[in-house]
């Protein structure tokens, strides 16, 4: 018997609906249904009486509800508490860090000066397929996190850039006019790859991209350069562009990026772990 067993029994049990907790822990109806089925198997007996695809909550199913309503909060509360230690916490938090990475590293660096002993290991990589290993997630609002909650945390706009001797530069634009453009990005798998190439297939035309990076700095070097222009982030690349880059003026284009943080649901956070989420909540939550 898992936690997130339970955590997925006790939400479906609220709605008397596996969409909804589906939808709030950001996996599928299906892996719901699934790992409540385990559950009522370990258990021996069924929690809900299954109409079609309806479901009602039976006699054993208020029973665990029931437990579940004091235990859960116990269980969360003793967590808070063995995190308020703050200063003497050790151990390790695992960070797959693909959006905001300035804004992150800033608040590690907060976070370090209460915290010492605690140890981040981050990585940046775009293309993981195994993302069990993670506390911790640091992506646009997506889909495709399955089993991991979601908290959303910073909310910008993305804007077109470019340096200030392309002719662009300074003119009223729409979207398909770029399309004989140099388009420089962030590798494949990153928001703003999506972004450029989602954006401008919307516009009639496929981006010609000149260059890919997985490091931002080299794309906003690449622009100051005048390689080619670039979808940017405005709040959290703003300080870091080059003063020869400027935003281009398009008319037809308005799109925001909502950043969230995705904490690991099916994985026992440390004490270490829970106090970063919970400053980094209070820090950033939308």
């Amino acid at each position: 018997m898992e936690l997130l067993q339970l955590r997925y029994f006790y939400e479906s049990a609220q709605t008397e609906n596996f969409s909804h907790t589906a939808a709030k822990y950001l996996v599928s109806p299906s892996s719901v249904s699934i790992s409540i089925k385990k559950l009522e198997s370990e258990l021996g007996c069924e929690l809900f009486d299954r109409d079609g695809n309806k479901i009602h909550l039976n006699s054993n199913g208020r029973l665990l509800q029931k437990a579940l309503s004091v235990s859960l909060p116990v269980l969360d509360e003793a967590v808070e508490v063995l995190s308020s230690t703050e200063s003497e916490q050790v151990g390790d938090i695992r960070l797959l860090v693909r959006s905001e990475r300035r804004n992150i590293l800033d608040y590690i660096y907060r976070f370090k000066q209460t915290h010492p002993n605690i140890i981040f290991r981050i990585s940046h990589d775009f293309n993981a397929t195994d993302i069990s290993p993670y506390d911790f997630i640091i992506d646009e609002q997506t889909s495709r996190y399955g089993g991991f909650a979601c908290l959303p945390m910073i909310k910008e706009s993305i804007r077109l850039a470019a340096s200030g001797q392309n002719p662009l530069t300074g003119k009223q634009l729409l979207l398909h006019d770029l399309k004989d453009e140099p388009f420089i990005t962030m590798c494949n798998g990153s928001s703003l790859n999506r972004i450029t190439v989602e954006s401008c297939r919307k516009a009639g035309f496929t981006p010609n991209i000149v260059i890919e990076s997985d490091d931002p700095q080299y794309i906003r070097n690449c622009i100051e350069m005048d390689l080619g222009i670039a979808f940017v982030p405005e709040i959290s690349w703003q300080g870091e562009l080059g003063k020869n880059t400027h935003f281009l003026e398009v008319a037809d284009f308005e799109l925001t990026r909502i950043t969230c943080i995705y904490r690991n649901q099916a994985k026992a956070l440390s004490p270490a772990a829970m106090a970063f989420y919970r400053g980094i909540s209070e820090a950033f939550q939308l």
